[in-house]
């Protein structure tokens, strides 16, 4: 209840957009390892550092990195602190859809702990088992036999656009929505947005495409819609669609509340998560900030290098908009 009560004040001071009351521009500490790279970074960009929790964060360096980014930080990454496994929503096993409740209630208070007025979540896995955090321990289960049939592209074992009416994947997805509308309220009552980010189309992962994200969108008022530039750009070349018109079909959605921005090396045949630098040779930047920007969306970096010289990128291609 304390927390309801909390969130409801939130509300009504105009936290629940952005954590600050309007969209800002900001950075994923996913590429931050240390005290040192998030002090460097806030001597770089100034008092307009804004900062999204990762979900490789333990405890441990959340307690750590609180004195330096209270009162900057704008979204949280589920989970954060960081745990053993993803949520699995889609799960079938009871036991792992309470774990993975519980972790994201975690996630909530982190989230309000810290201001934060967004929560962006990876919904869940075409598979009833809990999800490992560590891409180590992930890739043994997402090479299980029963998602051979659905690979069309064996490097990066990527699916292709008839994975999403498969009768294996249907029902996981099913699962996913319903979860995600109750969470989506649960949150919403305590004044935090819950953004459903689109993963890159892997086979074993739920929710990559333009159309499925207009679905997600329209489910609940409550459900929001975090845009993951760089797997969409994965997704355009596995699936065979214009990559800025999908993009601006997201957008035009109105559930957009956090853009993740980075970019990759993929092409057709080519698929590569690389979450490089924005200014990667062949990444249509121009484009996709002009259209990222002109929606009231946060904009963080997600990229793993060059932090703050993409954020200066992100902020003059927002200016334009009247955000930090």
């Amino acid at each position: 209840m304390q927390h309801e009560e909390h969130g409801a004040e939130m509300a009504r001071n105009g936290w629940a957009s952005g954590g600050r009351g309007e969209a800002v521009t900001g950075v994923s500490l996913v590429g931050m390892k240390s005290l040192e790279a998030i002090e460097g970074y806030i001597d770089e960009i100034g008092p307009n550092a804004r900062f999204e929790l990762s979900y490789q964060m333990s405890a441990e360096f959340l307690a750590q990195a609180a004195p330096l980014i209270r009162g900057r930080v704008v979204s949280a990454h589920a989970c954060c602190p960081s745990t053993e496994f993803f949520p699995n929503l889609a799960s079938a096993d009871p036991s792992v859809v309470a774990q993975s409740l519980t972790d994201m209630e975690t996630t909530l208070e982190t989230a309000m702990g810290f201001g934060a007025g967004i929560v962006v979540l990876h919904a869940g896995y075409v598979t009833d088992l809990a999800m490992p955090s560590s891409y180590a321990a992930r890739k043994p289960i997402l090479s299980r036999p029963e998602f051979l049939n659905d690979v069309r592209h064996a490097d990066g074992a990527i699916c292709g656009p008839e994975y999403r009416a498969s009768p294996g994947y249907i029902p996981y997805a099913e699962r996913a929505k319903e979860r995600l509308v109750a969470l989506a309220r649960r949150y919403a009552r305590a004044g935090v947005r819950l953004a459903v980010e689109n993963l890159n189309p892997r086979v074993g992962y739920l929710f990559h495409s333009p159309e499925e994200m207009l679905e997600l969108a329209a489910l609940d008022p409550d459900l929001w819609l975090c845009l993951d530039v760089g797997h969409l750009y994965i997704t355009s070349f596995a699936f065979g669609f214009d990559y800025l018109e999908g993009l601006k079909t997201i957008i035009g959605s109105g559930k957009v509340a956090s853009c993740h921005l980075h970019a990759n090396s993929s092409e057709p045949g080519r698929y590569r998560d690389d979450h490089s630098s924005l200014k990667e040779q062949g990444f249509p930047l121009e484009e996709v900030l002009k259209i990222v920007a002109a929606s009231r969306a946060n904009l963080i970096v997600e990229a793993v290098e060059d932090l703050a010289g993409n954020t200066r990128i992100v902020q003059k291609a927002a200016a334009g908009r009247g955000i930090l």
